[in-house]
């Protein structure tokens, strides 16, 4: 058995990310994660309860948040399975682990109307450069659509068909397009940034810097654009906010009726709607949680 030696795990990591089923986007992020990984290892050395051992340690780091150490724990599960298979280890590591609980309430809130109303009233004063055209379809996109940034940043020219208010989008853990409706003031920030933009094919949203003018925006940039606006409007929020905003403003408005809810936002299951839905009965049920205690003082 030819025993992993720390010179060659780059060439290792790669070549077991490489051979998974998952999105470039995806295996770009398990190579970046698996490094904390290593660095790990490089100061406890091996041993058959490595992966608890970081698990434990992650779980020690306040800054980061479960979804995140959870997805860390999934990149180190693939690397070490990996390495198992190619028998490249001394003994079998034991990765038989449960990941780290994580309560199915939100723990970032979505924004609200008068965040909204702000946005709005900040756009409206923007000069009509193609820089702020784009930001003003994505911002239309995340509004009005709901769309995840991973979504927009897939969305090519050909997907967009303005005269029927359509597009075609891949979704979150999807392969194929699926059909979404755009509303009419989606239509308009589209119709004006493409006849401004002047592009025919390719990608929808492009970048604009030195290093990568004219390539796919990615999903960092897209949270790097929705980012300075929200500082700048002094909004504490993030791109997932909209997503937030949008659903919460359909249950709203729909009262209740979590099944049409999911038709626009493209749940595949409506309990995570749910968790929306108690979120918001709460909220409204709290002036009369609050008046039940009302005659005590302390």
């Amino acid at each position: 058995m030819e025993i992993v030696k720390y010179d060659d795990v780059l060439q290792l990591k790669n070549s077991i990310f490489d051979c998974i089923d998952v999105t470039e986007n995806t295996r770009k992020e398990y190579l970046t994660r698996i490094k904390h990984f290593i660095h790990f290892v490089k100061l406890q050395g091996l041993n058959f309860n490595i992966y608890i051992e970081y698990k434990r340690y992650l779980s020690s780091i306040d800054t980061l948040s479960i979804s995140t150490k959870n997805k860390y724990l999934i990149s180190v599960k693939i690397f070490i399975d990996g390495l198992n298979s190619l028998q490249r280890l001394p003994f079998q590591i034991n990765t038989k682990v449960r990941g780290f609980k994580q309560s199915k309430l939100h723990k970032k809130d979505g924004l609200c109307d008068e965040d909204i109303s702000k946005i709005v009233e900040y756009c409206s004063t923007l000069e009509s450069t193609l820089q702020n055209l784009r930001l003003k379809s994505i911002l239309s996109l995340l509004i009005f659509q709901g769309l995840r940034q991973v979504e927009i940043t897939r969305l090519n020219v050909a997907d967009i068909n303005l005269k029927d208010k359509t597009a075609f989008i891949i979704g979150k853990g999807q392969d194929d397009k699926e059909l979404i409706h755009l509303h009419p003031s989606t239509v308009k920030a589209l119709k004006t940034y493409l006849q401004k933009y002047k592009i025919r094919d390719g990608a929808l949203f492009r970048s604009e810097s030195n290093f990568s003018s004219g390539s796919r925006l990615t999903t960092k940039s897209i949270r790097e654009i929705i980012k300075k606006v929200l500082n700048e409007l002094d909004i504490d929020g993030s791109t997932h906010s909209f997503r937030h905003f949008f659903i919460t403003k359909l249950i709203k408005s729909y009262k209740g009726e979590l099944l049409t809810v999911s038709k626009y936002s493209r749940h595949r299951s409506i309990q995570m709607l749910e968790v929306y839905n108690d979120e918001i009965i709460r909220e409204q049920d709290l002036p009369r949680f609050y008046n039940v205690f009302s005659d005590i003082t302390l």
